[in-house]
């Protein structure tokens, strides 16, 4: 079954397999505790899936933009990744044994393992990929562990590139807090000001990732046509979200998200008062009508 698995993970875009044994993950659970992310998630993960003889750490690495890009290239890859590991699960149950996808928190499941390094940024980074990848977690019976690790180059001490270039400060010298990041305070429709003062590009933050020397070395990638079309200023202003809700999963962009966002980022540019003026009156979202308010008052008052 290890080949099987591995060929099968290969085929959709999963570039590395560990075959891994369960491990306690306290120090995960204190900090849950502390922050409150992702509390769905399984500390212990022989509890949470008892039926496991073996959990599958798979990696999908991916591209990134250009940091001028208001597009993420990861959520882009997040929701591929996502669809393929379902896949990848489906097709591994297909061969009549136990697999599931696991509620564990990947980057400290591999990290307890010995797998990649943990940035200064609180970022998994692997070698010859740096951060930007999609970890999961798959238990499964199909076999047995087969523990490796893969060491990444950690951060040296002098570096302080990702904390000086945090638009948040975030970063420290003792590492991410997480509740000071922007990404903390972008997980529903509407964030604080502040985060839209300094939000550069949809969904989240990547300034961090953008200067991080360790990732420097990948090859950057553009968007496709497809996503630029699905990401049009002046079409998400509009309310026409379909496309790009598909591109990087509805259940992030409910409520108007990429509408507010495009608001706020044509706003800054002086573009599209007129649809905008639109948004406040037909917009079935609060969300959109407050944003849309909002910048008409302060971006778009004739003195």
């Amino acid at each position: 079954m290890y080949e099987f698995i591995q060929t099968e993970a290969a085929a959709r875009g999963f570039e590395k397999v560990f075959f891994l044994p369960s491990a306690l993950l306290p120090e995960w659970k204190a900090a849950e505790e502390q922050t409150g992310v992702a509390p769905h998630l399984h500390w212990d993960p022989a509890a949470g899936y008892p039926k496991a003889t073996c959990f599958l750490l798979v990696v999908f690495p991916y591209s990134p933009f250009d940091p001028t890009e208001r597009i993420s290239a990861y959520y882009l890859a997040s929701q591929k990744s996502y669809h393929a590991v379902k896949d990848l699960v489906a097709a591994i149950a297909e061969q009549g044994v136990y697999c599931e996808l696991a509620d564990v928190p990947a980057r400290a499941f591999a990290l307890k393992h010995g797998i990649g390094v943990q940035g200064k940024n609180g970022l998994l980074r692997l070698p010859g990929y740096g951060s930007r990848i999609a970890v999961y977690v798959i238990a499964t019976d199909a076999c047995l562990p087969m523990p490796e690790t893969w060491a990444a180059v950690p951060c040296p001490d002098g570096c302080t590139v990702c904390y000086d270039a945090c638009p948040f400060h975030a970063i420290g010298r003792k590492g991410l807090c997480v509740t000071e990041c922007m990404r903390y305070h972008m997980q529903g429709t509407e964030y604080p000001e502040a985060v839209y003062e300094k939000q550069i590009s949809h969904m989240g933050c990547e300034v961090c990732q953008h200067v991080c020397p360790h990732n420097a070395p990948l090859k950057r990638s553009a968007p496709t046509e497809e996503v630029r079309r699905a990401f049009d200023l002046r079409r998400l202003v509009e309310g026409d979200t379909k496309a790009a809700r598909e591109l990087v999963g509805r259940n992030k962009t409910g409520n108007g998200k990429l509408t507010v966002e495009a608001i706020r980022f044509a706003a800054r540019q002086g573009l599209y008062r007129s649809e905008i003026e639109k948004a406040l009156e037909t917009s079935p979202f609060p969300a959109v009508q407050r944003a849309a308010e909002a910048v008409l008052q302060r971006n778009f008052t004739e003195t």
